[in-house]
């Protein structure tokens, strides 16, 4: 996943936004693109600044390491 910021355009009420632009004058020309095709409706231009992830590690103890592994 890249670190840079992107640039989402979002319509109150429209869903959610599902594009990611990589410049801001992208963003802005898509978000003038669905203003004209949908008068009366506002499109804002929005800018990601964070990104937060939670990631948990599970750790199952299958033998102890300490104990010599049974030949067979």
């Amino acid at each position: 996943m890249s670190k840079e910021p992107f640039y989402v355009v979002w319509c109150p009420g429209g869903g959610n936004p599902t594009v990611r632009h990589d410049y801001h004058a992208v963003a802005l020309g898509e978000a003038e693109r669905l203003s004209r095709q949908n008068p009366g409706k506002e499109f804002f231009v929005l800018m990601a600044t964070d990104r937060l992830t939670k990631n948990d590690v599970q750790h199952d103890r299958l033998a102890d390491p300490a104990e010599p592994a049974v030949p067979f």
